[in-house]
């Protein structure tokens, strides 16, 4: 593992740059700002795609990446149990009893994740801390979908770039909109130059 140089390299991750191998506890660190990266795991013969969900991620809420206080969930990872494996995969620890899991829609696809809340004293509700984390509740009570404000983005130069409704928008694809961008922009190009500048600023 790059980051301990104690226990051994089986994951590495499609969507960092460069060339990166962690055991799974400080993947984990490594990424507990990055939720949507595609991780894969060394089963001995090949690399097999795995989710930081399946691998023991939680999303905490309020605290830059730290459990709340108050939730009990310290501890939850422990150095060295990356060693135990069930179906070729990193056996996991319990999660906190207090987690959520919530499906989230994202620029680059559709993720599931476990979130984890802030209960401190004077904390905002869930739709609201999820908000703060620039993420949008498709419900104010206890929210299970979410989407991302990068994926809301999206949609919208989508959708006024090519009148798309909503229906018709498609996130299977990280280049989502390098299609739907150059077809705004070659519609852009009877404007004027200002026009194709605020395209590209976008």
């Amino acid at each position: 593992c790059e980051t301990c140089q104690s226990a051994e390299a089986t994951f590495n991750c499609m969507t960092c740059t460069g060339d990166h191998g962690w055991c799974r506890s400080c993947l984990i660190q490594s990424h507990q700002s990055l939720p949507f990266h595609k991780i894969q795991f060394w089963n001995d013969m090949c690399f097999q795609d795995v989710t930081l969900a399946d691998l023991g991620f939680i999303w905490y809420l309020g605290h830059g990446g730290e459990p709340c206080p108050l939730n009990g969930a310290y501890g939850h990872q422990h150095e060295g149990d990356q060693h135990k494996r069930v179906d070729g995969v990193t056996e996991t620890d319990p999660l906190p009893h207090d987690t959520t899991a919530v499906t989230i829609v994202h620029s680059s696809g559709v993720f599931t994740h476990n979130v984890s809340w802030c209960h401190c004293l004077g904390s905002h509700t869930q739709h609201l801390q999820l908000l703060r984390a620039r993420l949008f509740p498709s419900s104010s009570t206890q929210p299970k979908t979410i989407f991302t404000f990068e994926v809301l983005d999206h949609f919208l130069i989508d959708a006024v770039g090519n009148n798309s409704a909503v229906g018709g928008y498609n996130v299977r694809s990280n280049a989502m909109p390098a299609a739907s961008l150059a077809r705004q922009e070659r519609s852009t190009l009877k404007g004027s130059a200002t026009d194709i500048s605020l395209i590209v600023s976008v």
